[in-house]
């Protein structure tokens, strides 16, 4: 009974040091991505995207200790992040129009839309090109990677906008995904 009790606390013991090592080191990876968004938001941005950085590092650093496929979706999705990062506030924003009343209205979510399902739709197709076997939670940690790159862009936009630039990257890799999955049915029937 006492080496059984001896192997038990070896296991708990090696566990424990197996997630200390994973958290370490995924501590280290989400302070580099969430510094590096940091600056890149703050050159681009302002100060006032500064406030995405705990949330970012938050989130990195959860993805980095669950890891795998949600891990792998994420770093792609860091990709399409830091591509809404370096768009222009006049493509998201392009004019300001008139309504009815003859008020100016400068918000425009619907263009914030349909660039992000142009960014979402071909890095979804790159990830669906490698062949992920778990593609839904590959594409959720492709969506969260956005998020944690596009939240800083999104400081930038007035909260309409910001929810349509997210949506549309979401609509984007849903339909690249459906497409996906739809081709890998075809193929198998």
């Amino acid at each position: 009974m006492n080496a059984r009790i001896e192997v038990s606390d070896l296991k708990t013991r090696v566990r424990r040091a197996y997630e200390l090592g994973r958290l370490r080191a995924s501590a280290w990876n989400a302070l580099m991505v969430a510094t590096a968004c940091a600056l890149l938001g703050c050159l681009l941005l302002g100060r006032a995207a500064l406030v995405w950085a705990p949330l970012t590092f938050l989130l990195w650093l959860w993805l980095g200790f669950r890891g795998g496929a949600l891990l792998r979706g994420a770093r792609f999705g860091l990709l399409a992040g830091g591509l809404t990062l370096l768009l222009p506030i006049s493509l998201l924003r392009p004019c300001c129009r008139f309504d009815e009343t003859g008020m100016a209205s400068c918000t425009m979510p619907e263009m914030c839309v349909a660039l992000g399902a142009l960014v979402g739709l071909p890095l979804s197709a790159l990830l669906l090109s490698r062949r992920e076997p778990r593609r839904l939670t590959a594409s959720l940690g492709m969506w969260l990677g956005v998020l944690s790159a596009a939240s800083f862009k999104c400081s930038a936009l007035f909260v309409g906008e910001a929810f349509g630039l997210l949506g549309g990257l979401a609509l984007g890799m849903l339909a690249a995904n459906a497409v996906g999955m739809l081709g890998t049915r075809i193929r198998t029937a």
